[in-house]
């Protein structure tokens, strides 16, 4: 039984089989698509097709050589990153560590060697900038002589900047320098204090008395275990060889760049079905804890055809600081951001409390938008902006700002709080409140009358003029109530009926987001919901609810009295930032209702 920890889801097949290995020339989403990946990346061992979230190309087709983000957005397609090597064929994603987003730096390794001869190997270390790293170069404090072992995960630790200016050094080098002098890679970075942690896809230098496993996290720059397979799994998993028993690989790796080992997080070769604690090659697992984050939620949004897709490579943005006006929006109407799919809709758990949980749901009425608060110092001002979608598939290209006034809760003492009037100007802007109670950039926005896809983005003003506009947010709105219909086919409302008789009529249940709906009966002599149906329950993003469903209410052995049934209707929306009702239901809610005076028989 798993024990995942919150730190924090055919023909298809053949068409990718056939589509992504036979040398199919990849597309691009863009340099800009990048930034989505700022704080965490991965890729898959497997191409499929994805059935939810449609990458920002249009291309249905995801591939084991793709970048992915938070919310299953693709950062990068294959060709966005061995593009710059003049390689216009996928060739998967061993490894990836996101570096700098602004400046397009993404140090990585694919699965195939370069098409073009020697240009590089799989075992490669090869960054955007067109740096190439042989593999010899990175085991050769290892003793791996005369052959490449390949490369199956990398993170490089150090100061940020530090990092950046060896990747630039770097570039002065040709990849058969590094194979005729591998010992200058480890002075460099002993030099610049940094080190690059990887894994290979090999044992070396024999399996019988290896020096590391290819499931050992690896240091280039003293040629030491940061750390072996056994400690990176907890003690109830026989990794490690010989004394444990198996070698669970490597597949992928990330840390914080000041190498805290506490903070790695990896992935495996292979899955682990245990008493205590079990995993999938595609689960992202913390050093000796267990399950961080399943498989299935990194990719529920995308809606794949199978489960437990892998996780080849992994790039997680740990303890870094943020640049000090960069604009993020990090929750809307109770839900984390992460947690709202490109669709608009939202699932999971709220980052409020009390908690409440979401299911394919939409937003509605008043809706809380929060951003990560900036610098007080270097930022001044901020703006929400929202634009409608036109059609689900087309953006929105023109923007509104939100100008309601507003009061918001700010610390005047540790103990005090008062409201303060928020008017934000023509545009929008509004001035950064640093005592905020909210902890962020804090905007309400009154949806009521509007209904379908928007983007929501957050623009931060810094001191010296400059705009840093936050990536698009996709919310669903959904003001519209259910319909509900409750029909009788027997007898008229509010008619005698005797004990003894079937009530007989039809429902209707029905809504573009539909939740669920309950039909019931109830007197003062039989209080509660006595239910005359099943409560019938969302089943999937197809489900919109139920036309003229068949009811007979049988009224034998009930006691005289008067008696009413009661058809409630509910849809999935988050309404004022919350959960408005219990199950089964929530969200809108309309009910109808029919009253009846049950007599005994004469």
């Amino acid at each position: 039984m798993r024990k995942p920890i919150r730190i924090m889801t055919l023909l298809a097949i053949l068409v990718v089989t056939l589509l992504l290995r036979g040398g199919m020339v990849r597309g691009q989403v863009g340099l800009e698509a990048l930034k989505a990946c700022r704080e965490f990346a991965f890729s898959t061992e497997e191409d499929f097709v994805t059935q939810g979230n449609e990458p920002g190309d249009g291309n249905p087709i995801i591939s084991d050589g793709d970048l992915l983000g938070p919310s299953c957005v693709v950062c990068a397609r294959n060709f966005d990153l061995v593009g710059r090597f003049d390689v216009t064929q996928d060739l998967g994603l061993d490894a990836a560590d996101v570096i700098d987003v602004d400046d397009y730096l993404v140090a990585f390794s694919t699965e195939l060697d370069s098409p073009h001869g020697d240009q590089f190997t799989a075992g490669d270390l090869l960054v955007t900038n067109g740096a190439i790293i042989a593999n010899r170069a990175l085991t050769y404090l290892f003793e791996v002589v005369g052959y490449d072992i390949g490369l199956d995960a990398v993170h490089f630790v150090g100061d940020r900047e530090d990092i950046i200016a060896f990747l630039g050094e770097i570039q002065q080098y040709s990849r058969d320098y590094w194979l005729q002098n591998p010992s200058v890679l480890s002075q460099i970075l002993n030099r610049r204090e940094i080190d690059i942690w990887f894994s290979t896809e090999g044992t070396a230098p024999t399996v019988e008395q290896p020096a590391f496993l290819d499931g050992d996290l690896l240091s280039a720059r003293n040629g030491t275990i940061i750390a072996s397979n056994s400690v990176l799994l907890e003690p109830s998993v026989p990794a490690g060889i010989p004394d444990r028993g198996v070698d669970f690989g490597l597949d992928a790796a990330a840390c914080d760049r000041a190498g805290n080992r506490e903070w790695i997080f990896f992935s495996t070769s292979i899955l682990y079905e245990g008493e205590e604690l079990s995993f999938t090659d595609g689960d992202i697992l913390h050093i000796g804890g267990g399950v961080a984050t399943l498989n299935e939620d990194l990719l529920q949004c995308f809606e794949p055809k199978a489960e437990f897709l892998g996780l080849d490579a992994l790039s997680y943005a740990i303890g870094e600081p943020p640049p000090p006006c960069e604009a993020v929006i990090i929750r809307v109407g109770g839900m984390p951001a992460g947690s709202i799919g490109p669709n608009g809709l939202a699932n999971g758990l709220s980052a409020t409390t009390p908690q409440f949980q979401a299911f394919d749901s939409p937003f509605g009425q008043s809706v809380e938008i929060l951003g990560r608060m900036v610098s007080c110092d270097e930022c001044t001002k901020f703006k929400v902006e929202y634009g409608q979608w036109p059609d689900p598939a087309i953006e929105p290209t023109t923007f509104q700002p939100l100008t309601d006034d507003f009061q918001e809760w700010i610390f005047v003492w540790p103990s005090l709080w008062v409201l303060v009037d928020r008017e934000p100007d023509a545009d929008g802007w509004l001035n950064i409140l640093c005592n905020t109670v909210m902890g962020g950039l804090y905007t309400p926005w009154n949806t009521s009358g509007k209904n379908g896809k928007y983007s929501l983005r957050l623009t931060v003003e810094d001191a010296g003029g400059t705009e840093h506009v936050s990536p698009d947010v996709v919310v669903m709105l959904d003001n519209t109530v259910p319909a509900a219909a409750l029909s009788l086919d027997t007898v008229p409302v509010c008619g005698d009926i005797f004990i003894g008789d079937v009530v007989m009529g039809k429902i209707t249940g029905t809504d573009t987001h539909f939740y669920s709906y309950r039909l019931w009966y109830e007197s003062s002599l039989t209080p509660g919901y006595n239910l005359i149906l099943p409560i019938r329950k969302y089943t999937g993003l197809a489900d919109n609810g139920d036309t003229n469903v068949a009811f007979a209410w049988d009224t034998t052995g009930l006691p005289a009295c008067g008696y009413r049934i009661v058809l409630e209707v509910w849809d999935r929306t988050i309404r004022n930032n919350g959960r408005a009702w219990g199950e089964p239901g929530y969200g809108w809610r309309t009910p109808e209702q029919a009253y009846f005076c049950l007599e005994a028989a004469e």
